[in-house]
């Protein structure tokens, strides 16, 4: 995805064609070095020009201020518009193992965001587990893209709950609006917002404390979990996008 990221089709909420950048695969073979210097330069130059709006930010800077460890719970396809708010947050992500993952990677980097590299097939658990680690000795907040990295779109997986069970940390439900985007023709429809396109971040109630919430990671337990959080995954949305219903 990441090697293509201009070679997207457009968003039904924008009527403008975008340009394609020719294919890697079929048409030339940029060196690694220049593909990840240029998709880091476009992802800042688009992030630079963004209208960010946080909705319920200060509940996490007062859970942050408290010493008390989060774990944002969002959808893959919203991911571009969230990292560059970390700010003052120390945050880590669980990122694919893959030629995509590396470039998401220098993007994360250089945006004071940590990573930590696994997926669901290649070393998924070792990379929760040092995840888990990390939170333990230092105060890190952990950015987990709940449907990634390859889907089904928008069903829940189990990574936050164990994350959750495992370091006590506190689930954050988090859904990003994007008034004006591109989608990407990837599995989650990955949305690229627009330059000087209106974005709205709206972080949900902080779950309480993971021992509680999470108190085993049992099928019956997480799929209740799986249950909730896409239901408030869900309520975010409710007058924020346009159409989004109870």
């Amino acid at each position: 995805m990441w090697a293509n990221i201009l070679a997207v089709k457009s968003n039904p909420r924008t009527k403008a064609p975008f340009f394609r950048f020719p294919s890697t695969k079929k048409n030339m073979h940029l060196p690694p070095a220049l593909t990840s210097f240029l998709i880091v330069h476009i992802y800042k130059a688009i992030c630079a020009t963004l209208r960010i709006k946080e909705e319920n930010r200060e509940a996490v800077d007062a859970a942050h201020a408290r010493g008390e460890r989060l774990i944002f719970c969002l959808w893959h396809d919203e991911l571009f518009s969230l990292i560059p708010v970390a700010r003052h947050l120390k945050v880590v992500a669980i990122v694919s193992p893959s030629k995509d993952g590396d470039y998401l990677e220098r993007i994360l980097s250089s945006n004071n965001v940590g990573a930590v590299r696994g997926s669901s097939t290649r070393g998924g658990v070792r990379a929760l587990l040092g995840l888990a680690r990390m939170m333990k000795n230092e105060l890190i907040h952990a950015c987990i893209t709940i449907d990634g990295p390859a889907g089904p779109r928008h069903e829940v997986k189990d990574g936050g709950f164990f994350l959750a069970n495992r370091t006590n940390a506190r689930i954050v439900p988090v859904r990003i609006y994007m008034k004006n985007a591109f989608l990407a023709p990837t599995w989650d429809k990955f949305q690229i917002p627009l330059p000087f396109s209106k974005v709205v971040i709206r972080f949900g109630d902080i779950w309480d404390e993971g021992e509680k919430e999470v108190p085993d990671i049992e099928e019956s337990t997480l799929l209740r979990l799986r249950s909730r959080l896409k239901k408030e995954l869900h309520e975010l949305t409710i007058g924020l996008f346009p159409g989004a219903k109870a």
